[in-house]
C-alpha cells in the first residue's frame, strides 16, 4: 500500500515530476475514485452526503476537463494520464491532510459561530502548498517554467471555487 502511495507524497514534496509516474490508465482511474472519495469526505459536514456525492464529482469533471484542454492548448495531450494521476493523487493526499482541520473548523464554526484562528490559517497553508504542488505538476506537464504551471494552476483553483460556490453554496442550509 505504501509503494502506491509514495509516489504521491514526492509529488507533494516536489521531488518527482509527473513524466516519473506510470502512464496508466488503471491507475489514473483508482487515484481519481480516491480524490472523489476524500472530496466526498472534506465536504459532507458543510453540505451533507446528498450534496457532497455531486460536489465532489463536479470536482472531479472540472479537474478532468481543465488538465484536457490545458494540455491541448499546449500541444501535450500525450501527457494526460500522467499529469492528471498525479493531480488526482496529490490532491487525495493533501485531501487526506486538509480533513481534521476541514472537521476542527467546520465544529468551531458550528459551535462557537467562529473558527480558531490558528486552524484557519494551517489550512489556509495548506491550500497554498496544494496551490504550488499543481502548480508544479502543470509546469513540468506544460513543459513551462515555474509561473506560467502557477498561472495555470491558480486558475483551475479560482475556476473550481466559483463553480462549486455558485451551485452549491446555497445548499448549505440542506
Amino acid at each position: 500500500m505504501y509503494a502506491l502511495i509514495k509516489p504521491f507524497v514526492d509529488i507533494c514534496l516536489l521531488n518527482i515530476k509527473p513524466q516519473d509516474l506510470p502512464a496508466s490508465w488503471r491507475l489514473l482511474r483508482l487515484t481519481l475514485a480516491v480524490y472523489y472519495l476524500v472530496g466526498i469526505a472534506l465536504s459532507v459536514p458543510v453540505y451533507g452526503f446528498l450534496v457532497s456525492t455531486l460536489e465532489a464529482a463536479l470536482e472531479v469533471f472540472m479537474l478532468v476537463a481543465y488538465t484536457h484542454l490545458v494540455l491541448w492548448l499546449g500541444a501535450r495531450r500525450a501527457r494526460f494520464p500522467q499529469t492528471l494521476t498525479a493531480l488526482a493523487g496529490a490532491g487525495a493526499v493533501l485531501g487526506l491532510v486538509a480533513l481534521p482541520l476541514s472537521y476542527s473548523v467546520f465544529q468551531s464554526v458550528s459551535a462557537n459561530g467562529s473558527a480558531n484562528a490558528l486552524t484557519v490559517f494551517a489550512y489556509l497553508l495548506l491550500m497554498g502548498w496544494l496551490l504550488i504542488v499543481y502548480g508544479h505538476i502543470y509546469r513540468h506537464a506544460l513543459s513551462s517554467g515555474l509561473g506560467l504551471g502557477m498561472l495555470v494552476s491558480f486558475g483551475y483553483i479560482v475556476l473550481s471555487t466559483l463553480a462549486i460556490e455558485s451551485l452549491f453554496s446555497p445548499l448549505h442550509g440542506v
